[in-house]
């Protein structure tokens, strides 16, 4: 009998490897620790911009496509391509990348604390997903138990990193509610909708929401600094609403001194040379 038992588990085993190896929270931090395994080990004369993306809602494959997008843009811009983190909850596919989940985002803060200058390099941490008046946005895929990441939460996690410049853009719907609690002078924070209005444009049968669209996808590229990105993404923004008959969804941004001219001087560094544009 214990014999038959022991073929039993290690057919079991063989079966699930990951179940019988670790507990799921090790799993997932140890795909964290790939990503940030992977990062160049540069020397650290100048400020550098560290990416963590979070699709929080895995129902709907728009906003996986929109933080994965959104990790190349800012990756050209401001050359933080190898320097990236993805936590993605999607459907779709639940082992390429670390589950997006406020316990994964604690870990990847921490772990990026240690890995960059905290008192220099700058984090751009992208969210999205659906969002709630009450200051909350959906964190949740296929069997798991929902758990929504609030604002203040989220201030928490950054104050308890020690990670000082930042900046944060939150693509839900009453996203303005974020603004509050995260702003400071050394964190810029974004959002595609004020505090009592709605975002568009989620949906699974899309790539992209109306702010992705308007911002990662057009206005970035095109623009000198994040500012008037900003500026013509919301502009885009609300000449389509108004066209598709919507109520506008008036995204907010609150822009701290101090890390605006941080960041100004980062696209200062990494703009081409007059007569060297591509």
């Amino acid at each position: 009998m214990r014999q038959r038992l022991s073929c039993l588990l290690l057919l079991l085993a063989s079966c699930c490897p990951l179940a019988w190896s670790q507990d799921p929270v090790d799993a997932q931090r140890q795909l964290v620790n790939a990503q940030i395994a992977r990062f160049p080990q540069d020397a650290n004369t100048t400020s550098r911009v560290f990416f963590v993306g979070f699709a929080g809602y895995g129902e709907e494959r728009v906003f996986a496509e929109e933080i994965k997008l959104a990790a190349r843009r800012v990756g050209e811009i401001y050359g933080s391509a190898a320097r990236s983190v993805l936590l993605i909850n999607d459907r779709r596919d639940v082992k390429t990348y670390p589950l997006a989940s406020v316990s994964s985002l604690r870990y990847t803060l921490k772990a990026l604390s240690t890995a960059m200058n905290r008192d220099d390099d700058v984090l751009f941490l992208a969210l999205s997903s659906h969002g709630s008046p009450d200051a909350t946005i959906e964190v949740s895929n296929e069997g798991m138990t929902p758990q929504p990441l609030s604002a203040q939460t989220l201030a928490e996690l950054l104050a308890d990193s020690g990670i000082r410049w930042k900046v944060i853009v939150v693509s839900a719907c009453f996203s303005g509610t974020f603004i509050k609690p995260l702003a400071d002078d050394h964190t810029i924070v974004i959002t595609a909708a004020a505090k009592n209005r709605s975002s568009f444009g989620c949906s699974d049968t899309r790539e992209l929401t109306y702010f992705g669209e308007a911002f990662y996808r057009e206005a970035l590229p095109s623009s000198t600094d994040l500012r008037a990105a900003f500026d013509t993404a919301r502009e885009e923004i609300r000449l389509r609403e108004k066209a598709e008959g919507f109520k506008p969804s008036k995204p907010q941004a609150s822009f701290g001194e101090l890390m605006e001219a941080k960041l100004k001087e980062i696209e200062s560094a990494r703009a081409p040379a007059p007569g060297n544009a591509q």
